[in-house]
């Protein structure tokens, strides 16, 4: 669990099953929940998620995370309920990025990923990540807003 830049949420990371995550966001001044995404949430899937990223100001945030043996790029914003179709069409399969397989898998008891993002600027992400079949370790920035 971490706050928000702005000073304005506690930002959690849960994990519900084997193959759900949840981030949450809840209002430091009235302790309400005021975001909530799901990870996952089909059991044929197996999830690993560590922390979310913010910017700067604290007012965009990106997670990524394994889902059984693909490495994935959500970004979101707190002031905006997405359907799960939106959220679909805007994640970003970074295997298919890397033309990478999909067999890496990570270690079952550490909550480690095997991949991490964090803010460079406000639309720019710096984005690794270990491709264990292979041994290579992958970087890359994300252009958040040019895609």
């Amino acid at each position: 669990m971490n706050i928000s830049n702005d000073s304005t949420v506690a930002i959690a990371v849960t994990k519900a099953q084997e193959y759900e995550y949840r981030v949450v966001m809840y209002s430091l001044t009235t302790s309400e929940k005021v975001f909530e995404e799901v990870i996952g949430g089909e059991p044929q899937q197996y999830i690993k998620m560590k922390e979310v990223a913010q910017n700067e100001v604290g007012d965009k945030f990106a997670v990524v995370y394994f889902d059984d043996g693909k490495f994935m790029l959500r970004t979101f914003t707190r002031d905006r309920i997405r359907s799960p179709e939106e959220i679909a069409a805007e994640e970003v399969d970074i295997n298919r990025l890397l033309n990478i397989n999909d067999d890496s898998m990570v270690i079952t008891a550490l909550p480690e990923p095997f991949i991490t993002c964090c803010f460079i600027h406000d639309h720019l992400l710096f984005i690794q990540l270990v491709f264990v079949p292979d041994q290579i370790h992958y970087h890359f920035l994300w252009n958040t807003k040019d895609r």
